[in-house]
């Protein structure tokens, strides 16, 4: 029964960024005004970002709920903020939430203006590692870009990130914070790689709403974003938020093809290919 539900979960990892499923989760989004910051670069727009990342988030949760998200451009600092707006129910999740990106030029955007595809990107990078139950993708990355993406941060995963906070890792939703009080995060038997002890970075005000990027493999997105590639949702991210939000993961469909070539390496836990960036 493990060994079927590490496949499954595997499938539906990497099957709902190549062909979007019927999802009954659903990411309502508003866009509340501002301005690119003048050093953006790639010609994409704020709007068609925020949705390609909601609609990968939607893909990987079947449970019949709506989250709304308010977003847009400010001068906030970091390359992008979410704030908690609204939550409740049974399980508790986020219900609103707004999420900034900084136009102030401090971060570097580069603005995909084809963010259902990533063929900016040359190198496609799938990281692995046992953290209690099992080896699970902890990391799907794209790197060594091209043209505009190379020297900048890529706005897609800015979105995917925070749109990951707003999907229950966020140090203000209670139930991240029952989950998270011993530091950790622990995968339970009803999800797939029960057993998994997710570490969480800490600071002076106590535990983040982050793995810790020491204890992870590089690459995680729920660990950080950095310039010249593009973080994709792992199998990680997405089992993280499932427990904290008691998210149902989804069924992924029959067209995600060419799946069965990317598999574990127990030796290196890494797979790489320098073919063509596949669509997600």
């Amino acid at each position: 029964m493990k060994v079927i539900q590490k496949i499954s979960l595997m499938l539906l990892v990497m099957g709902f960024l190549y062909a979007p499923d019927a999802s009954a989760l659903t990411v309502v989004t508003y866009f509340v005004g501002g301005n690119p910051p003048a050093n953006a670069v790639g010609g994409g727009n704020l709007t068609d970002i925020v949705n390609a990342a909601a609609r990968m988030w939607e893909s990987v949760y079947s449970d019949p709920v709506t989250i709304t998200l308010r977003y847009g451009w400010a001068p906030v600092g970091d390359a992008g903020t979410h704030t908690l707006l609204e939550q409740g129910g049974t399980p508790n999740r986020e219900i609103t939430g707004i999420i900034l990106f900084d136009n102030s030029g401090a971060a570097a955007f580069f603005l995909d203006p084809t963010p259902n595809a990533n063929e900016e990107y040359r190198r496609r990078t799938e990281e692995y590692q046992d953290l209690g139950g099992g080896f699970v993708n902890v990391a799907r990355v794209f790197s060594s870009p091209l043209g505009a993406a190379a020297g900048h941060i890529d706005l897609l995963s800015v979105a995917l990130h925070e749109i990951g906070h707003a999907m229950g890792m966020c140090a203000a939703n209670t139930a991240f914070m029952a989950d998270a009080k011993q530091g950790v995060l622990k995968i339970m038997e009803d999800l797939p790689y029960a057993g998994t002890v997710i570490p969480l970075a800490t600071n002076r005000a106590g535990v983040t709403s982050h793995f810790d990027a020491l204890q992870v493999t590089y690459g995680s997105l729920m660990s950080g974003i950095g310039a010249d590639e593009r973080r994709l949702p792992s199998a990680l991210d997405v089992l993280a938020n499932a427990q904290v939000s008691g998210f149902t993961l989804a069924t992924p469909g029959s067209s995600s093809a060419n799946l069965s070539r990317v598999t574990t390496s127990r030796g290196t836990g890494r797979v790489e290919t320098a073919a063509p960036a596949q669509r997600k």
